[in-house]
C-alpha cells in the first residue's frame, strides 16, 4: 500500500480544475496570451454597437446551447446553465436543455439540482441514461443506501446498470458476489459492438476491480484495514470518488493512523468538491506525516480551490521542499497562485522553470510572454521567450502570432508584420493575430488600419476576451480622432 498514491500525481484534476476557473472564467481571462480585468458590461462601445447592428438576428434556442456549450466544456458551469436556462426559457419542454442543464449541474457536484432535472426530464421522455444518472446523483451525494435501493429496481439489461450493480455489492460487502458479476459483465464486454470506445472504458474499469481482488486473494493474512484501503482505491481508480469515501471510513475506524487513507479521503473529497472536508482529511494526514511531499501537495491545491492563496503558496513550497515529483506540475500551480496574487516576477520564474524542462504547453509559453509585456517591461525576454514557443511549436499559427506580439512590444515592426502575417496565413481566423497587427498600426499612429483590425479581432473573438480588448481599444482610438477634432475646431 505505500505506493498506492502514484495515481494521484499522474492525474491531478482539481489542480487544474481550480485555476482554470479562476484566471480562465469570463471576467478575468488569460486566453490566447491577453489578460485583463472584467470589461465594464454597464454600456457598449461604439464597436459593439456596430457590429450589433451587423448582427440583427436574436439569438435562438440552438444559439444558447451552442453558448453553453462552450461554457461547459471550459469548465465556466455557472455561465454555462444560464445559457441553457435561457434556452430552456424558449422551450420549456426541450430534452436537449434539460438534459445538458441537468448534466452541467452533475459535473459541478450540485446533485440535488441536478436530480431535478433528470427526474423533469424522465416525465417528458424514459431513458435508461437519465436513470444511470439519477442513479449516480445518489451515489455522489454518499446516499449509498437510496443508490443501492434505486439500482436494484431498474432492469437488469443495460450493461451500465449491470455495472453499477455490481460495484454497489462491494460497498454491501458482498465480495463473491460483486467478482462473480463484474467477471460475467467483463465476458459480456469482450464482444466488441458499435461502441467500443464505452466499452474499452468500462472493461478498464472492471479490470481495476477484479485485479485488487486478485491482489487480496493473493494475501490473504491482510489486515481488515489493508482490505478496505485497497477496494477504497480500485474505487479511485475507476473515477467513483464518492463511493471510495465509506470504505475509507472503514478503514480510518480500523486504523486512526493509516496516513494513505487519509490522503485517498482528502483527494476523494477534493473530487466531489468538498474542500472544508477534503482540508481536514488532509491536515490529519499531515499530522501523521508532516514531510510526505503529497500530502502538502494536496494540501496547497486545496488551499487554492478555497482562495486561501498566501496558504496554498506556503504549502505548495513546502511540497517543491520536500521533493515532490513531478517537480513542474508543483511549478505550474506555483507560478499559477503567483499570477493570481500578482507576484509576477515568480510566476514568470517558474513558467520560465517548466519551459526549461522542456514539457511546457503553448498556453504556458503564452503566459510568460505576457507578464514579460505587460507586466515587467522585458520585451527582449519576451522576444526569447516567443522563439523557443515558435520552434518547440512550428506549425502553430499562434506561435508566430506570439512572437509577432512580442516585436510589436519591441517596437521592431517589421519583424512583427512578418511573423504576424504568416500566422494569418496559417489561420485566416485568428483572433489573435488580428488583435496584434491591430495594435501595431495603432503604435505606428496608422489609426484607420489599426480600426479595421480591431473590429475583425472583436468580430473572430465573438465575445472572448480578446474581443473585448479589441472593443475597447477600437473605442479608445474613436475617443482619440474626436478629441483631436475637438481641438482643431476651436
Amino acid at each position: 500500500m505505500n505506493k498506492f498514491l502514484k495515481f494521484l500525481w499522474i492525474v491531478i484534476i482539481t489542480g487544474t480544475a481550480f485555476l482554470a476557473y479562476h484566471y480562465l472564467r469570463p471576467d478575468t481571462a488569460i486566453e490566447d496570451g491577453i489578460i485583463e480585468n472584467k470589461i465594464p458590461t454597464s454600456s457598449t462601445t461604439q464597436l459593439q454597437d456596430e457590429i450589433q447592428k451587423e448582427v440583427e438576428e436574436e439569438k435562438t434556442q440552438s444559439d444558447f446551447i451552442v453558448e453553453g456549450d462552450n461554457y461547459r466544456e471550459k469548465g465556466y458551469y455557472q455561465e454555462a446553465t444560464t445559457a441553457y436556462k435561457k434556452a430552456l426559457s424558449q422551450n420549456p419542454n426541450s430534452i436537449q436543455a434539460l438534459y445538458k442543464l441537468g448534466l452541467t449541474y452533475f459535473e459541478d457536484n450540485q446533485l440535488i439540482e441536478a436530480r431535478l432535472y433528470f427526474q423533469q426530464l424522465e416525465e417528458i421522455q424514459k431513458s435508461t441514461q437519465i436513470d444511470l444518472l439519477i442513479g449516480r446523483t445518489y451515489i455522489n451525494k454518499e446516499d449509498m443506501q437510496k443508490a443501492i435501493t434505486y439500482f436494484d429496481e431498474l432492469p437488469n439489461e443495460n450493461i451500465e446498470v449491470k455495472y453499477y450493480k455490481a460495484i454497489l455489492k462491494i460497498l454491501q460487502k458482498k465480495h463473491t458476489e460483486a467478482t462473480t458479476e463484474l467477471t460475467a459483465l467483463k465476458e459480456l464486454l469482450n464482444t466488441e459492438g458499435p461502441e467500443k470506445d464505452f466499452n474499452d472504458t468500462l472493461r478498464a474499469k472492471i479490470d481495476v476491480f477484479l485485479e485488487t481482488y486478485q491482489a487480496i486473494s493473493l494475501n490473504r493474512d491482510a489486515k481488515a484495514q489493508h482490505v478496505e484501503a485497497l477496494l477504497a482505491k480500485a474505487f479511485i481508480d475507476a473515477g467513483e470518488y464518492s463511493a471510495a469515501i465509506p470504505l475509507l471510513f472503514d478503514t480510518i475506524s480500523l486504523q486512526n493512523n493509516y496516513r494513505d487513507a487519509w490522503v485517498m479521503l482528502g483527494y476523494s473529497y477534493l473530487q466531489t468538491g468538498k474542500t472544508d472536508d477534503a482540508l481536514d482529511a488532509l491536515l490529519q494526514a499531515k499530522i501523521l506525516d508532516p514531510k510526505k511531499p503529497e500530502t502538502l501537495f494536496f494540501i496547497g491545491i486545496t488551499y487554492a480551490i478555497q482562495e486561501k492563496y498566501d496558504d496554498a503558496i506556503n504549502a505548495l513550497e513546502q511540497a517543491k521542499k520536500a521533493g515532490f515529483e513531478p517537480s513542474t506540475l508543483v511549478e505550474q500551480k506555483l507560478a499559477d497562485l503567483n499570477l493570481i496574487k500578482k507576484q509576477y516576477d515568480k510566476a514568470l520564474q517558474s513558467y520560465l522553470n517548466i519551459i526549461d524542462s522542456g514539457i511546457a504547453d503553448i498556453n504556458l509559453y503564452t503566459k510568460a510572454i505576457w507578464i514579460c509585456i505587460e507586466k515587467e517591461n522585458k520585451t527582449h525576454k519576451a522576444i526569447q521567450i516567443a522563439e523557443k514557443t515558435v520552434e518547440q511549436f512550428p506549425n502553430e499559427a499562434i506561435s508566430f502570432s506570439l512572437r509577432g506580439w512580442a516585436f510589436v512590444a519591441n517596437g521592431d515592426y517589421d519583424k512583427a508584420k512578418e511573423n504576424l502575417i504568416t500566422a494569418l496565413e496559417m489561420d485566416p481566423r485568428l483572433d489573435h493575430a488580428y488583435l496584434n497587427m491591430g495594435w501595431m498600426y495603432e503604435k505606428q499612429n496608422i489609426r484607420d488600419l489599426a480600426k479595421e483590425y480591431y473590429k475583425k479581432a472583436y468580430s473572430l473573438g465573438n465575445g472572448n476576451s480578446i474581443s473585448n480588448l479589441a472593443a475597447l481599444r477600437f473605442n479608445d482610438i474613436l475617443k482619440a480622432d474626436i478629441s483631436s477634432s475637438t481641438s482643431l475646431q476651436q
